[in-house]
């Protein structure tokens, strides 16, 4: 897909955007920023927060104080991935990103070939290359950049860390590389979650697997919910046999886990939990319905490349042995806006 420009209602400090199209202010007079000469580079976002299956928008202001011969001006994002127990060189590994989109704002892009770089060097110490040359005084870009609906996002925890990064990048014609860079948080939007069959199984005293007579249904009519809402749900339980059900607990449990060389969870918390008394514990068939709450606290969900948080929603038969029914399910930050 390819990235396009887009307006964008940022709030800039002492830049008036009356027209939002990237142009230039030929006024000589330069705020402070631009002193002695140095080009200032700042990048305003128009929100706190962006959204997956959304667009990054923002402006890219570039105050001169005297004509500059630049070689490219670009606005990149990226996101990153900080797994614990990583070592640091693989957490610090350049093109390490899960996640990376450029925007050339003006100029020309950096050449991929080593030896065209390298040509392009050696030109520019010679006085060869001579860059675009730009005015005095602000210029002003607009940019815009789709996130796919498929990122993780922002998260900080017990499992690491994902963290998105927007920088603007000004390469001049000499070589010289001034940078403007920001984390940004990114919001995970739902997409249509086709639901999953609940696995019917319990362990055994051996720890094997095995299934039973007992069948549960469980009706939910959301599996996503947001951070600080309730999902809501029925759970029907046909027991033929006439087995004793003292006590059935429905819970919301939330799953960090980091996968480096083999899957490892760091973390498995309950965050919420009923219990229901069946009047009849060996009635052949038991219906309730149950209400579990998402702090708002907690992680959404998160399929990354090596940290995952995953919220299962469990039911627990108190029968001999105990009998375990789960299900996966999507928490998610609210969208405002």
């Amino acid at each position: 897909m390819p990235l396009v420009q887009e307006a964008c209602n940022c709030r800039l400090r002492a830049v008036p955007l009356s027209v939002m199209e990237a142009g230039v202010k030929t006024a000589t007079s330069v705020n402070g920023h631009a002193r002695n000469g140095t080009p200032a580079l700042e990048v305003h976002l128009c929100r706190e927060a962006f959204y997956t299956g959304r667009r990054l928008s923002g402006v890219v202001v570039l105050r001169l104080a005297k004509p500059v011969a630049i070689r490219s001006l670009t606005i990149s994002v990226a996101g990153n991935e900080y797994p614990t127990g990583a070592s640091l060189a693989r957490a610090l590994k350049p093109g390490g990103a899960f996640f990376d989109r450029e925007l050339l704002l003006s100029g020309a892009l950096q050449p991929r070939l080593a030896s065209d770089r390298l040509s392009l060097l050696w030109n520019s110490v010679l006085g060869r290359y001579k860059g675009r040359t730009l005015a005095a005084g602000e210029h002003t870009h607009p940019f815009s950049i789709p996130l796919p609906a498929s990122l993780p996002p922002s998260y900080e925890g017990r499992a690491g860390k994902i963290e998105y990064r927007v920088t603007a990048r000004l390469q001049l014609a000499t070589g010289r590389t001034i940078k403007d860079s920001r984390v940004i948080r990114v919001v995970f939007v739902p997409r249509l979650h086709r639901g999953r069959p609940v696995a019917v199984s319990y362990p055994t005293a051996d720890g094997a697997v095995h299934s039973t007579e007992i069948e549960v249904n469980i009706e939910l009519p959301d599996r996503m919910v947001a951070m600080g809402e309730s999902v809501h749900g029925r759970l029907a339980i046909s027991n033929p046999h006439g087995i004793a059900i003292p006590r059935v607990t429905a819970s919301l449990e939330v799953c960090e886990w980091v996968r480096l060389a083999v899957d490892k969870e760091i973390q498995r918390e309950r965050v919420d939990t009923t219990a229901v008394k069946p009047r009849i514990p060996e009635a052949s068939f038991i219906e309730a319905d149950f209400s579990l709450r998402a702090p708002k606290s907690a992680p959404p969900s998160i399929e990354g490349t090596a940290i995952s948080v995953i919220w299962l929603l469990k039911l627990s038969l108190e029968t001999d042995p105990p009998i375990e029914f789960k299900t996966p399910i999507v928490v998610y930050s609210p969208v405002e806006g």
